[in-house]
């Protein structure tokens, strides 16, 4: 409280034509604040679509498994492997080759799906990071 009181005294002791532009800086300061925070509430209201948007077009990419191109003379594998669906009908029908050859597909898949993690953890951490800092700019500045 201490410090409000004084610069509000000090703000008494100025000349009129400070006082003016001192209100004109604040007016452009209140404008600029209302359009960063409309832009803030926009960027919001669209991460979620965009985020799903971003997910489909990922799964979209998604490479195909080269399981499916070993086992060429069983389609139906393949397209459940794909979805990730296999059902104990279909495993009891393969050789063990093959499931070696499915099992070797899947821990790869695990390992690369687990470094893939660990980047987007990594840039989370810095996004949450960046984020803090600019809380507190924005905290100190509407002080």
């Amino acid at each position: 409280l201490l410090p409000q009181s004084k610069q509000s005294s000090s703000y008494s002791d100025r000349d009129t034509t400070e006082e003016e532009s001192e209100s004109l800086d604040d007016m452009d300061f209140l404008s600029r604040q209302k359009k960063l925070q409309a832009e803030a509430k926009m960027a919001l209201a669209m991460a979620k679509p965009m985020a799903k948007m971003q997910v489909e077009v990922e799964k979209q990419n998604r490479k195909k498994s080269p399981v499916a191109d070993l086992l060429p003379h069983m389609p139906h594998i393949s397209e459940c492997l794909m979805k990730r669906s296999l059902k104990p009908t279909d495993l009891r029908d393969m050789t063990i080759g093959q499931l070696q050859v499915i099992v070797n597909d899947l821990h790869s898949q695990i390992e690369s799906l687990n470094e893939e993690l660990v980047q987007l953890l990594l840039i989370r951490d810095e996004l949450h990071t960046e984020q803090d800092a600019m809380l507190v700019d924005i905290e100190d500045l509407t002080r």
